[in-house]
């Protein structure tokens, strides 16, 4: 009789455990799949360039799973590529003809991001094409004055140009990534150029750029 209790017990157990296996299942599928995926939220960026160095920060808009908008501000140094440094005897720097210290700030990046590739590679590795328009101030400050008091006498021209480009985003953790984007800007004035030398004017602000970025993500 003690034996047929115990054997009773017993297979009273196991079936228990047998009916809240599927439950406890479902339950671990469910908060998996509650998981989303890591998505770009805002970065801040560097960018180099023939015009020198830049910096800015982008904000992302996620339509989809592999499609984003973004909005961006940036600030870069700009030169003539005809513009060269020369050396002098006593060891100053001096450049040849220059009259202006050119700068575009800010460049307005609008554009969209789409992802590539998304079922080949693993998912931290994520390459992305993107494109977009920029609106973009060009300032120019006096070469004959001091770097910080030229921005008195400071003058801009604006215009509107577009850039197009191929990426690769490397998700590091949850919260962060890193991106690496090559870009070709034209970005091109209307009408008269700006004089960066005394002996030419310079209309084409774009080129190639390498832009290096710091996700934060969730």
């Amino acid at each position: 009789m003690k034996q047929l209790i115990i054997l009773t017990a017993f297979l009273f157990c196991l079936g228990s455990v047998e009916a809240q296996t599927p439950d406890s299942n479902k339950t671990v599928t469910t908060k998996l799949k509650q998981k989303s995926e890591v998505k770009n939220v805002w970065s801040l960026n560097l960018s180099f360039s023939d015009n020198g160095f830049g910096f800015g920060a982008t904000k992302f808009f996620n339509l989809s799973k592999d499609v984003s908008l973004n909005a961006g501000i940036m600030f870069s140094g700009a030169k003539d590529d005809r513009e060269f440094d020369q050396t002098d005897i006593f060891g100053n720097s001096i450049t040849p003809y220059k009259v202006n210290r050119l700068f575009m700030m800010p460049m307005i990046n609008l554009g969209m991001q789409i992802r590539l590739f998304r079922e080949d590679v693993t998912d931290d590795m994520r390459p992305f094409v993107n494109f977009g328009v920029t609106p973009t101030a060009i300032v120019y400050t006096p070469f004959n004055e001091s770097f910080f008091s030229s921005f008195k006498y400071a003058k801009a021209r604006y215009t509107v140009g577009g850039y197009a480009g191929i990426g690769l985003d490397y998700i590091t953790t949850r919260t962060s990534g890193l991106s690496f984007n090559l870009r070709y800007y034209y970005i091109n004035l209307f009408g008269e150029g700006i004089n960066s030398i005394s002996t030419a004017e310079k209309k084409q602000f774009g080129g190639m750029y390498f832009i290096f970025s710091y996700n934060f993500t969730r």
